[in-house]
């Protein structure tokens, strides 16, 4: 519908199927969710009880532009014991989510019209952050049978005068598949080749189920041309403390925090005192939901190898199988609403990552494994009903 006070790049909305969902949630009851990527795992308590006695002592006020220092430094910390690898208070920015701190380094480095290549399929957010901050998006189309692997030629034929950005991800939302050693350093070589930026999205690092995870942050001697983003949403089960971080050179954080400081100025104290508690605790917190997770992700792979008509990537990482639903006969877009509708699963259709053949959908790992049979036994039903099959 038209509103003559709106934005006219938002009038002409497509149909959500987020929306449509959403309707249909309300009217139903037993709903088994798979649809979003929030761990059903509450924040250690320990991290809860510091972050309360954080706020008592005062922490409740403005933090620094790029974050309390304190973190920070617990940031250079890890990075130096995971990876050996150097970095200076300076060269990071404490944010409001990882999504919040890709839309500000966009923001920062793209002038209007300049172009980020995004291996699709992609993370949902991606292609309206460029936009918001006044790029395009390019996308180079990764296939099931290549294991979603980028290929480095064909991303090279994508390259223009235009290019200012290759964004990737991995471990990778929605496939789980984990982006090959070599591949990124090829991808870092065209970065340099062509004097491009490569964005690196790391927020699943730590589900890494085969130890195959290469972080960009080990091409120290690249770095001014890589931009890590990442968060403490995932491993620390904290998504709504809302708390990432950017890694970058400084000229790039600078303009970030000049942004910032019309958007939201700094990330809250709080929450940034509750990232420090759990970075400080990191290996008791993080192998527990990692143990838990690897047990959830290997479960549903069990679950779509044992149907004939399902079929996916094998996870490697983060927490999500994107699965192809061809031959069911269905569009991915009426398995969803339908196996919502008439089996109380909600999972999210393809085209919302990039899916213009509407043959995958994104099942979320974020339940417990009892729920997840629950959900598979439907979703098994389901497909037997729509192939006409007992």
């Amino acid at each position: 519908m038209f509103n003559r006070f709106l934005n006219e790049k938002y009038q002409n909305k497509t149909d959500s199927f987020i929306a449509a969902a959403a309707d249909l949630k309300e009217s139903k009851d037993n709903i088994i969710d798979l649809s979003l990527g929030d761990p059903d795992i509450i924040t250690a308590k320990s991290v809860i009880k510091e972050a309360a006695r954080d706020a008592e002592a005062g922490y409740t006020r403005y933090a620094h532009p790029r974050g309390d220092k304190e973190l920070r430094q617990e940031i250079i910390r890890y990075y130096m014991c995971n990876y050996d690898a150097e970095l200076t208070l300076n060269e990071m920015m404490v944010t409001v989510g990882a999504c919040h701190g890709t839309f500000l380094a966009l923001a920062a480095v793209l002038n209007s019209g300049e172009e980020v290549i995004i291996p699709s399929p992609y993370f949902t957010p991606y292609k309206g952050q460029v936009e918001l901050a006044g790029g395009k998006a390019v996308f180079l189309k990764t296939k099931m049978e290549d294991n979603f692997q980028i290929d480095p030629e064909k991303l090279e034929e994508l390259i223009s005068d235009k290019t200012k950005v290759i964004l990737i991800n991995s471990p990778h939302n929605p496939t789980g598949v984990i982006q090959n050693k070599m591949i990124l350093k090829q991808i870092v070589e065209l970065a340099e080749k062509y004097d491009l930026l490569v964005f690196s999205d790391e927020v699943y690092e730590a589900f890494d189920y085969n130890n195959k995870f290469y972080s960009l942050i080990n091409f120290q001697q690249q770095k001014e041309r890589i931009v890590i983003l990442n968060s403490f949403s995932k491993i620390f089960a904290m998504t709504g403390w809302r708390v990432g971080f950017v890694i970058a050179q400084p000229d790039i954080l600078d303009i970030m925090q000049e942004i910032n400081e019309g958007v939201c100025y700094s990330a809250p104290s709080i929450s940034q005192r509750a990232a420090l508690s759990a970075l400080r605790q990191e290996k008791q917190i993080k192998d527990e939901i990692i143990i838990t997770f690897k047990e959830r992700v290997e479960y549903v792979w069990k679950k779509v190898k044992e149907n004939p008509y399902l079929s996916a990537a094998e996870p490697e990482g983060a927490f999500y199988l994107y699965i192809n639903i061809k031959k069911s006969g269905l569009s991915a877009d009426d398995f969803a609403l339908k196996l919502l509708k008439n089996k109380s699963v909600l999972v999210l259709p393809g085209r919302d990552f990039g899916d213009s053949e509407g043959e995958f959908v994104r099942v979320a790992c974020t339940l417990e494994i009892k729920e997840l049979e629950k959900a598979f036994d439907r979703i098994n039903k389901f497909i037997q009903e729509q192939i006409g099959v007992e």
